[in-house]
């Protein structure tokens, strides 16, 4: 019988959505969780034929160890935690899902946004801490400034993939003037956008707010670091809603302290969860959410939805739609079957 292993730091209870339609495909569906070591992992999914994962580490050593799978289905976008070279090198399909929660992250960048701009969070801590002052007695006015109107001031956009065009649009509507870092994009691409394109640097010097919908690999790991932080304006903020590992935490703790920057907004952490003594937590000039970005009913239903529909695919003999190692086709092929 054919074993489909699913892989997790935690529980999705609603998987498998449909178990007859494994046992109609001469399937069986397994959950290993928590899988967070490469032990766990090899141990769950070592003999799987292929998995479903959210955030397992599949490394070159997991990847190795995995002696009959054909597919590594990933329940995001991202999926800097497999190996996807040495995937490839096994004859090992590897699919993410390109278009999940576009609406959703994209809206709470400019959520994160709209707070910062107006400190919401502080002024929202201040009242329950029992200040409303009036005009004779201005102390919360103390908290206000600096605070301009969002129309003609500054966002810069780093990274021009789905999310990030998302938010375009969303940001237009409150007057925001664009622009964008992306290297995969051209000019004449962004300006159909109405957006211009600016390199990192100038970015960073320009904008008043600067947003990261980035994937995390070697080329974008700490790609914010003080020196970074160190060409911002003072009272620009960084609001990242992509991967935790884009900021160097230690060098924005510095940033934020010394006066770099006014302040962040972050969905994401380096480590997650956090420890407890992480030093963002003591600052009131950031605003924190638990990786909550993605989150909405229907997402969270597609999410659970897409990645089994990959591994159908495979069973049924069909190459998967979203492939992200298409160079894996002749490896596969000689390794396990030939796919329509």
């Amino acid at each position: 019988m054919v074993k489909v292993v699913f892989t997790g730091m935690r529980d999705l209870p609603q998987l498998p959505a449909d178990e007859e339609k494994y046992r109609k495909a001469g399937a069986q569906f397994i959950k290993k969780v928590p899988c967070s070591t490469e032990e766990e992992v090899i141990a769950g999914a070592g003999d799987a034929d292929a998995v479903i994962t959210v955030r397992s580490p599949y490394t070159r050593r997991v990847i190795e160890n995995l002696s009959r799978c054909r597919l590594i289905s990933v329940c995001s976008a991202g999926y800097e935690y497999v190996d996807v070279h040495a995937a490839t090198e096994h004859g090992i399909c590897v699919t993410n899902m390109p278009a999940y929660s576009i609406d959703e992250v994209s809206d709470h960048a400019m959520a994160l946004l709209l707070a910062c701009a107006r400190k919401i969070t502080r002024l929202n801590d201040a009242v329950k801490k029992g200040s409303w002052d009036s005009l004779e007695k201005p102390k919360i006015f103390q908290l206000l400034p600096p605070m301009s109107p969002l129309r003609d001031q500054c966002l810069g956009i780093i990274g021009l993939g789905r999310i990030g065009r998302s938010l375009i649009p969303k940001a237009q509507g409150f007057g925001l003037r664009i622009i964008a870092y992306d290297p995969y994009v051209s000019p004449a691409e962004a300006g159909k956008m109405g957006v211009k394109l600016a390199g990192l640097d100038e970015l960073l010097g320009e904008s008043d707010f600067v947003t990261i919908h980035a994937l995390l690999d070697s080329q974008t790991h700490h790609l914010l670091s003080e020196n970074q932080f160190r060409k911002m304006k003072p009272t620009a903020y960084v609001i990242n809603v992509a991967r935790g590992g884009i900021i160097d935490e230690a060098a924005l703790c510095t940033a934020l302290s010394r006066g770099y920057i006014a302040g962040a907004a972050l969905d994401v952490l380096d480590t997650e969860p956090p420890t407890p003594d992480n030093p963002l937590f003591k600052m009131d000039n950031v605003i924190i959410t638990p990786h909550t970005a993605f989150y909405s009913q229907q997402a969270v239903a597609q999410a659970l939805r897409q990645p089994e529909e990959e591994v159908f695919r495979v069973l049924r003999g069909e190459w998967p739609h979203n492939l992200v190692n298409p160079e894996v086709k002749e490896k596969f092929s000689a390794r396990w079957e030939k796919l329509s």
